[in-house]
């Protein structure tokens, strides 16, 4: 769950945004000589063409085939600032006023830079040609996916969708597919925010970093009429605390309980005013995965569920944004059908905000996988490196929604390994059984 990462929050940076395509192992100085069109952000290249009538899944187009750069100004920022890219895919570099100052090869990971604004300031973004990268040499995995063309894959942190022949159209998401913002100061780190259950109390846990001008700030929950709050003490360059509410309503899946969720918000006092800060909401529910005599159950708050519904795509696999209002809707349906669990597979992307707010209120459980699939991953150090801090961050995005019932390592990379007949030993990888599950039981999960 997400809210203003500091008072002052994140200012999208929306547009006017241009789009254009160019050569393989285009720079800079090309740029001028390019076509562009408008386009939106967060968004694809394909969205973008799609929007200006000059692609449909009926005119086939190579997107990993050539580089797309992306183009705007911003204007009346003066002095220090983050520039944020909740996600760039997949292999991208950014420049401000010619000058580079962002590289990024993981589409799932976002990124910061700490700015010096004065002026007005031009922000160039090429998305690199993939095609190229999966053409090159690289040690061989133990086995192949027959779903997939390019084996390389397995190198690089992106999705899926869009690059399986036959099983998903041919539009792979390219560009600035998360927001792009800029947050005013030196620092934009987001909240850290938990709810769990504690021996029979709701805990919340928060630790929110501020400018220096904060005097004071409050932990405050609301639910049912009744209000809970607590001050949070400084430290460790913000404030921190931990609420606790006694015999709280607890979250339940809609096929046995009401999904009761609280309000969250801080009171932060600021020289002499009061502003109040929105977190969103959230839920107490107890989870356990009980593995017995060959049986896989999750329970919540005690009582088995039998959990049933269906792998979650996508709503526009082309633009990959969902509007607020269809998000909500698709997900009222899978209630009316008498879903309690939706599972997003490994072949997809980490969904949004509105989605998951969106399972929390209707009583739906998550099963979310982390986005590796089918492959036999490297066990590369700067792979594993990139790998977990890819997994922490969204275990820190996701630990205050009540829906999220477990985590997968993976999405049928055992079951791909055993059809292609691999030995045995090789279908079980560390990165999974070991590396990724660690974080997620120090996690708590």
């Amino acid at each position: 769950m997400t809210g203003l990462s500091a008072p002052r929050g994140r200012r999208p940076i929306d547009g006017p945004w241009q789009v254009a395509a160019a050569r393989a192992g285009s720079t800079p100085d090309d740029v001028a000589g390019l076509t562009w069109i408008d386009a939106r952000v967060p968004g694809t290249a394909a969205d973008a063409l799609r929007r200006a009538g000059l692609w449909t899944f009926d005119t086939p187009l190579d997107f990993d085939g050539q580089d797309w750069w992306w183009r705007t100004r911003i204007d009346g920022e003066r002095g220090p600032a983050v520039l944020g890219f909740d996600g760039l895919a997949t292999l991208a570099d950014v420049w401000i006023d010619g000058a580079h100052v962002l590289r990024s090869e993981n589409m799932f990971a976002p990124r910061q830079v700490r700015i010096d604004l004065s002026g007005s300031h031009e922000i160039l973004i090429r998305c690199a040609a993939l095609t190229p990268e999966l053409e090159r040499r690289r040690p061989r995995p133990r086995w192949r996916v027959p779903m997939l063309k390019a084996t390389q894959l397995r190198w690089f942190r992106t999705t899926l969708l869009g690059r399986t022949p036959g099983w998903s159209p041919s539009c792979p998401p390219v560009g600035p597919w998360r927001p792009v913002w800029i947050a005013r100061g030196e620092s934009a780190r987001a909240p850290a925010f938990s709810a769990t259950l504690d021996g029979g109390a709701g805990r919340i846990d928060v630790e929110m970093p501020f400018d220096d001008d904060v005097a004071s700030v409050k932990l405050i929950t609301e639910h049912a009429g009744r209000r809970a709050e607590v001050a949070l003490e400084r430290g460790g360059g913000g404030f921190r605390g931990t609420l606790r509410i006694e015999s709280p309503a607890l979250w339940w899946p809609h096929t046995h309980g009401d999904p009761s969720l609280y309000e969250v918000s801080l009171d932060v006092k600021r020289g002499g005013a009061s502003e109040r800060v929105t977190l969103g909401r959230t839920g107490f529910r107890s989870v356990r995965v009980v593995q017995e005599n060959g049986d896989f159950a999750v329970h919540i708050n005690g009582v088995a569920v039998f959990c049933r519904g269906a792998c979650w795509t996508p709503l526009d696999v082309v633009g990959m944004q969902t509007e607020t209002d269809a998000c909500r809707a698709a997900i009222a349906q899978v209630r009316e059908a008498g879903m309690n669990m939706l599972r997003v597979a490994g072949t997809m992307v980490y969904e949004d905000d509105a989605f998951h707010d969106a399972l929390d209120a209707n009583g739906i459980l998550l099963w979310q996988d982390f986005m590796f699939a089918n492959m036999d991953y490297p066990d590369d150090e700067a792979f594993v490196r990139e790998a977990i801090a890819e997994v922490d961050t969204q275990i820190s995005r996701l630990r205050s929604h009540p829906c999220v019932a477990l985590f997968c390592g993976n999405s049928e990379c055992e079951q791909q390994a055993a059809m292609s007949g691999a030995p045995r030993e090789a279908w079980s990888q560390k990165l999974f059984s070991e590396t990724i599950a660690t974080r997620v039981a120090d996690a708590g999960f």
